[in-house]
């Protein structure tokens, strides 16, 4: 009930940023191109007793931007296909996602083919991974990690222009809901009694991008 909740809140997001979107684009111009990178993943866990570390992911896929009548002001919209590798206790999952990204960015030009942005927007992630990973440890201890279905992250970002094709970016994604839940068994000395933990975490990331625009 939960996950179909935030599934329809998306698609009402995305809906919205569509018609947003469209409606802006009377009168501007509209470029189509490609972009990839790589990120680094600040997963956090509210629970001492899971080791955690930052792991390296990359992503790829088409982006278009629309530049608006008022000097300086677009928009820019990313389909991108996600792969991060988080690591809790020495095992290492594989997130995959589809990733809907949309920035509003404000640029100046630094001369004929320079120029410098900074770009903000929301970020809808959809998983199309595994569901859940679980795992026994050498100490008989039972670990499962469950991942949303969607989150919702907030993209803050900076970056240059060159020669009117090329963008690079720097971008920190921040997100708004948890990343994943983690459960986990303590047994005892007797091997009699079972302990139930659960924890939560989030995943910031890092990204550095480079888009071709045709």
């Amino acid at each position: 009930m939960k996950n179909s909740n935030i599934r329809s809140m998306t698609v009402k997001a995305l809906l919205l940023l569509t018609i947003l979107q469209f409606s802006l684009t009377t009168e501007a111009k509209v470029r189509f191109g490609v972009t990839g990178g790589f990120q680094l993943t600040e997963m956090s866990v509210n629970q001492d007793a899971l080791s955690k570390d930052n792991r390296v992911g990359w992503f790829a896929g088409p982006t278009v931007k629309f530049t608006l009548p008022v000097v300086g002001l677009g928009i820019d919209v990313a389909a991108l296909y996600d792969q991060r590798d988080l690591k809790v206790d020495e095992t290492v999952f594989k997130q995959k996602s589809v990733v809907i990204q949309g920035d509003a960015h404000y640029g100046v030009s630094l001369g004929e083919v320079l120029g410098i942005f900074i770009k903000a927007g929301p970020q809808f992630s959809f998983n199309v991974g595994d569901d859940f990973v679980h795992w026994l440890t050498t100490e008989n201890e039972y670990k499962q990690w469950s991942l949303q279905e969607t989150m919702l992250s907030v993209n803050l970002g900076a970056g240059v222009t060159f020669a009117t094709h090329f963008e690079a970016a720097l971008r920190y994604s921040i997100p708004i809901s948890k990343t994943s839940d983690f459960t986990w068994t303590e047994l005892s000395h007797q091997l009699s009694e079972q302990t139930w933990h659960h924890a939560k975490s989030r995943a910031n990331a890092w990204s550095i991008s480079v888009s071709y625009y045709f």
